[in-house]
């Protein structure tokens, strides 16, 4: 009989139930408050991955953290849908952080050259700049690719289908392939 009336409350709190109750169970996971996972997310290496305070992964969304590679978001940061975060050093992101849908950050590649041109890129040696790192109250565009090695410093706009191979200070506007300073935020 317990569990009947379990199942009917079940039942009558449709997906919001579930969703809430995912919530919470993931919270208590990762040691955290008002943590949300979407839909069909990915996490691998779950031991080197931190969660801020209210923090929203969206659905189909990849965070991986490869071998001893940690990834650290802060607190009031939201990853929109398809989002992918590789790790194999760090990847860090600060506070406040708004970040579109199907963004790529990463700290390695699998190199390339002559000398690879025959070899299968899941073969390769990852090769590693640095770790990656975004400043707090960033805003990553859609389809925004951020490499490895880069730091953005705070208050930074990042346009939508923009590749980030360098770092760029804090308070500006950038956006191209690859990304150029646009404009200065005073």
């Amino acid at each position: 009989m317990r569990n009947e009336k379990l199942i009917i409350l079940i039942l009558r709190g449709g997906p919001s139930f579930y969703r809430r109750l995912r919530s919470r169970i993931y919270a208590m996971i990762f040691n955290t408050e008002k943590l949300t996972i979407g839909r069909n997310v990915s996490l691998s290496g779950t031991n080197n991955i931190y969660f801020g305070r209210n923090v929203l992964v969206g659905n189909q969304s990849w965070l991986a953290a490869i071998n001893s590679g940690k990834i650290i978001i802060g607190d009031n940061v939201s990853l929109s849908q398809n989002v992918h975060i590789a790790a194999n050093q760090c990847v860090r992101i600060g506070n406040g952080c708004l970040i579109g849908s199907d963004v790529l950050i990463t700290d390695h590649n699998h190199g390339y050259g002559r000398e690879l041109i025959y070899v299968p890129p899941k073969e390769r040696k990852l090769i590693i700049k640095g770790s990656t790192e975004i400043g707090e109250n960033c805003w990553l565009g859609d389809n925004v690719k951020i490499l490895s090695g880069v730091v953005l410093g705070s208050n930074v706009v990042v346009g939508a289908n923009s590749v980030v191979t360098r770092s760029f200070p804090a308070n500006c506007i950038i956006g191209g392939i690859p990304a150029k300073l646009i404009k200065k935020i005073q």
